[in-house]
């Protein structure tokens, strides 16, 4: 029997995209150059951009990955009944196995007391858009903090109250946490911008957190050892986690490169830094290949972490207790993942 099937859409208006009430009148509050240097959160430089880095030169991918605002998010106080959003990006979502609002989208908070609280997400996969991403709000000013996309280049964004309401962009002073890494360090694959575990772990701690992740591309070049030296002197860094092993093709790699950036590292005397090896994976169970080059590479963090007397953290010991159940594809993280991997360093840092 051919039964012609319903568009889920049709069937659950919640798995409906967001869309935009155009009939009413909206003061939009542009996030130009000076909105960006005064008062983006997680940005390392301020150079008027949504771009994660300066103009040094790293590799090809990292040129890339830089305009890909991981990491970064804006607080504002509003008192409107509608929060109204706008942007252009380089393209829609295109990955199988991460959802469009983490490589493309907002998501929005509230602040209740001294805790945030998720309210929702641009659930839209377009290059361009506009969405209404909070209606029949309360007639009364609450704080926000809006997370930006995880794994795509962002080129204009604007926020909109509808009138009579108004909208102020706020900074507040936190201390500075400098994560560099992989894949999994810039939010591979959460299914939205605050759940990567470097923003669950600002939000849980109060950080202002630096995300330098950058997806299959953290190689620990001599030029990044520079460019996280400027960081630290602009931003006062005082604690660095990194996450590294992934990207390294081999010991002598890792040993190499990350020896020359510790030796090199400015002000490291006053650093709290952390060395994070491979979190838990199930293939290691029926491959023996791996598994060995997994326990050696874990060796080897902690022979380079004991000789310069930073903090050493077995990844599988964090991640353990889900039972490999934290990611989506062997490597990459899920929100589950990445929840345990900040809750257990909320304890450590």
């Amino acid at each position: 029997m051919n039964t012609k099937l319903k568009d889920i859409r049709d069937i659950d208006k919640n798995m409906k995209e967001l869309t935009i009430n155009e009939d009413d009148d909206t003061i939009w509050y542009e996030v130009n150059a000076e909105v960006i240097n005064k008062y983006m959160q997680g940005k390392a430089f301020k150079n008027g951009e949504f771009n994660r880095l300066n103009d040094v030169y790293v590799s090809e991918n990292v040129e890339t990955l830089k305009h890909h605002p991981a990491g970064f998010n804006l607080e504002f106080k509003a008192k409107t009944n509608t929060i109204k959003l706008k942007a252009k990006l380089a393209g829609a979502a295109y990955m199988s196995h991460m959802t469009a609002v983490g490589t493309i989208g907002f998501s929005l908070y509230v602040k209740k007391g001294n805790k945030w609280y998720f309210v929702n997400s641009s659930k839209i996969n377009k290059s361009e858009y506009e969405v209404d991403l909070l209606t029949n709000i309360n007639n009364k000013e609450y704080t926000y903090r809006l997370y930006f996309p995880l794994y795509q280049a962002l080129y204009e964004l604007s926020l909109g109250v509808k009138k009579p309401g108004c909208l102020e962009f706020i900074k507040e002073d936190r201390e500075t946490l400098l994560i560099y890494g992989t894949s999994i360090s810039q939010g591979g694959c959460a299914t939205r911008p605050g759940m990567d575990y470097g923003a669950i772990l600002g939000r849980m701690k109060n950080l202002n957190v630096i995300n330098l992740g950058f997806s299959g591309s953290c190689k620990i070049e001599q030029s990044m050892c520079g460019i996280i030296n400027d960081i630290v002197k602009e931003n006062n860094v005082k604690k660095i986690i990194f996450e590294v092993e992934c990207n390294s093709p081999s010991y002598d790699h890792f040993k190499t490169r990350f020896s020359y950036l510790l030796d090199n590292l400015y002000n490291k005397e006053n650093i709290e830094i952390y060395l994070i090896s491979h979190f838990d994976e199930a293939l290691p169970f029926v491959n023996n290949k791996i598994k060995k080059y997994r326990k050696g590479f874990r060796e080897v963090q902690e022979e380079v972490a004991k000789k310069y007397n930073i903090h050493y953290i077995d990844g599988i010991k964090i991640t353990k207790g889900i039972d490999c159940e934290g990611s989506v594809d062997g490597v990459h993280l899920t929100d589950l993942g990445f929840y345990e991997v900040a809750k257990k360093l909320a304890k450590i840092i």
